[in-house]
């Protein structure tokens, strides 16, 4: 049995009636929205082959931003807070139990990046690169905190992994699939939290109020609208859309989320930081 298969063996036996949260999901059909096509075709490179410097200065960018691999530290502290969090915040068994299914899961993406760095540049495979977005460093402080940076942050990892579907970097392009749809479930498990709370008055009080914290961030994690590297990562078919193009997709898709808790949508232009 090869690495990856112990690990799906793994993921069979952890499957509950809840977890995988994406499951239930795409059960439905396709939960995302459609993306553009390629602009081009004209590039295609696969582990090992000579990359243009500017190819390979833009991939590392990218997964620079990525963040989950093996050799990062900053990943696996990050994984520790969230570690933490669950033993402080939990609100039942069960919960505390689907949080480590979750860790789990994004320990895996941990091995399947770190292989992909491995194979693009070794230096880089085992380089610490602190997560410089403040949606990563905004308090946690209650449970409803905990849900919205799944369900935002989360969600930010789905988007962007569609987008990898059809790239160039033929490693990228394989594991694509598999992180979109497991990043869609850690968001839906922020969700399925977020439904919990609205459930009672008091508790749907206070994700109303935090959403003033978290919704501007999460529209602000798609960088600036007016990036000069967009048109590059586009002519590299390293993205097919740019960061307002998959803003406005992600925010459709947030909006009917958050109006079907019943709670108000923010104003997109409050507290925002990159437009």
């Amino acid at each position: 049995m090869s690495e990856m298969d112990t690990i799906l063996d793994a993921e069979e036996r952890g499957r509950t009636g809840l977890w995988p949260f994406w499951r239930k999901s795409y059960a439905k059909g396709d939960p995302l929205p459609a993306f553009p096509a390629p602009a081009s075709r004209a590039y295609r490179f696969d582990e090992g082959d000579p990359l243009p410097e500017e190819y390979k200065s833009l991939l590392l960018r990218m997964l620079r931003h990525e963040g989950e691999r093996a050799g990062n530290k900053s990943f696996l502290g990050l994984m520790a807070t969230c570690l933490d969090l669950a033993e402080a915040l939990f609100p039942d068994r069960e919960s505390k139990l689907i949080k480590a299914e979750y860790l789990a899961e994004e320990l895996k993406h941990a091995i399947m990046f770190h292989r992909l760095a491995v194979g693009l540049e070794r230096d880089f495979a085992l380089r610490d690169v602190p997560y410089a977005h403040y949606s990563f460093h905004l308090p946690r402080e209650t449970w409803a905190d905990d849900a919205y940076f799944h369900f935002f942050v989360d969600l930010n990892g789905a988007f962007h992994s569609r987008d990898w579907r059809e790239s160039s970097y033929v490693p990228l392009a394989k594991m694509a699939t598999t992180v979109e749809r497991d990043e869609l479930g850690h968001s839906e498990m922020g969700y399925h939290f977020l439904q919990q709370i609205c459930a009672d008055p008091r508790g749907k009080e206070l994700a109303q109020r935090l959403l003033a914290k978290w919704y501007p961030a999460a529209l602000d994690m798609f960088g600036r609208s007016d990036s000069p590297n967009v048109p590059k990562f586009i002519h590299w078919g390293l993205k097919t859309i740019g960061n307002a193009g998959i803003r406005e997709l992600y925010k459709r898709y947030v909006d009917g989320k958050i109006a079907a808790l019943g709670l108000d949508v923010p104003d997109e232009r409050a507290n925002r930081k990159f437009l």
